[in-house]
C-alpha cells in the first residue's frame, strides 16, 4: 500500500519471472514495456497480470528508454475482449543499476499518461526494476501516479500466484 493507504499493487509471480528474463536479456541497456491487468478492491489496487516486452519500435541506451507503440493497440484490444477483461494499468522499465531511483523524466511521463484521455488510466502504475548483482532478487520500486497529485510510492507490493 501507499503511505496514505489509498493505493496498492499486486503482481503475478509469472510477471516477476518475465520481468527478470527481459531485464537479463537487456544487459546494460534500459528496456521496458507496458503493464496490463485490472483494478480490484474498489479500484484501489492494481493487479498486474502481464508485463509486455518492449515494442519493436522502442529505442534505448544505457541511461534512457523510449517505449514504442507498435502492436500495443492490438494487444490491448485482445486483452479487453478476453473472458477475464484486462487493460492498460501502467508502465515498467529497467534501470541497469544497483539502486532504483526514478528520474524526473519518469515522473513527467507518468503525469502525461495520467492526464491523457487516450490512455483511460487516471492512476497509472510505474514499476522500475534494477540490476540483480549478487542478489537473490532484483531491486524494484512501484509508484502510482494519480492524475490530481504527485506520484506516490507503493511501499508493500504483493506477489500473487
Amino acid at each position: 500500500m501507499s503511505a496514505n493507504g489509498a493505493h496498492g499493487c499486486r503482481i503475478a509471480i509469472s510477471v516477476l519471472r518475465s520481468l527478470d528474463r527481459m531485464c537479463h536479456e537487456a544487459g546494460d541497456l534500459e528496456t521496458g514495456g507496458i503493464l496490463v491487468g485490472r483494478y480490484v478492491d474498489d479500484a484501489m489496487v492494481a493487479q498486474v497480470t502481464e508485463a509486455t516486452p518492449p515494442p519493436t519500435d522502442s529505442q534505448r541506451g544505457p541511461a534512457w528508454f523510449a517505449r514504442g507503440v507498435r502492436g500495443l493497440r492490438d494487444l490491448l484490444a485482445a486483452r479487453w475482449r478476453a473472458r477475464e477483461r484486462d487493460y492498460y494499468v501502467g508502465e515498467w522499465h529497467f534501470h541497469p543499476a544497483d539502486t532504483v531511483v526514478p528520474s524526473a523524466v519518469d515522473f513527467s511521463q507518468m503525469r502525461t499518461i495520467a492526464l491523457a484521455d487516450e490512455y483511460r488510466c487516471a492512476e497509472p502504475i510505474l514499476l522500475i526494476v534494477g540490476r540483480s548483482v549478487g542478489r537473490a532478487s532484483r531491486p524494484m520500486r512501484v509508484f502510482v501516479c494519480p492524475r490530481a497529485q504527485a506520484c506516490l510510492e507503493i511501499l508493500r507490493t504483493v506477489a500473487t500466484g
